[in-house]
């Protein structure tokens, strides 16, 4: 079984584990991939960005909606818990943007970037709206973020 990008989708994580651990046959193995919110900045982060100000208003519309961004922390514990064996973790550090050295990091961030800016608006809709935020003000604030993602002068990244 894989799981990807489901920090904030359910109301209890550590059932969904379990479930999968009862469901699973035999030799059977469950990967979860998921980043760890709020984004890191390398040095002081740009508190006026939209960047910044998007994930300050997640967090803030998560609370409201009784979810949470730092479930990833528990998934070791959850699948210990849960029953699984040889539990691994690796993590990864994904740029925002090509700001970061190298070759590696550069095509990641591509891809991340690729991947958050199709899928922003989708991410950011209902829990923006719990900050009281309209769909059209959420629209026009996830363009804001859009172009602060690509820009490479914030040294933003997530911990995956």
């Amino acid at each position: 079984m894989h799981g990807r990008a489901l920090l904030s989708c359910f109301d209890d994580p550590f059932k969904v584990v379990r479930q999968a651990y009862e469901n699973l046959e035999p030799g059977g193995f469950i990967e979860f991939q998921d980043a760890l919110f709020p984004m890191h900045w390398i040095g002081e982060p740009v508190r006026e960005s939209a960047l910044y100000r998007w994930n300050e208003l997640m967090a803030e519309g998560l609370k409201v909606l009784g979810r949470s961004w730092s479930n990833v922390v528990n998934y070791p514990r959850y699948f210990k818990d849960a029953g699984f064996e040889n539990i691994v973790e690796r993590r990864f550090y994904w740029p925002t943007s090509p700001w970061a050295k190298g070759n590696y990091f550069k095509t990641v961030a591509m891809y991340f970037l690729a991947d958050m800016t199709s899928g922003l608006e989708g991410i950011s809709m209902k829990v923006l709206m719990a900050t009281d935020m309209t769909p059209p003000q959420i629209k026009t604030f996830c363009e804001e973020v859009k172009r602060d993602l690509a820009d490479t002068n914030l040294h933003a990244y997530l911990t995956v």
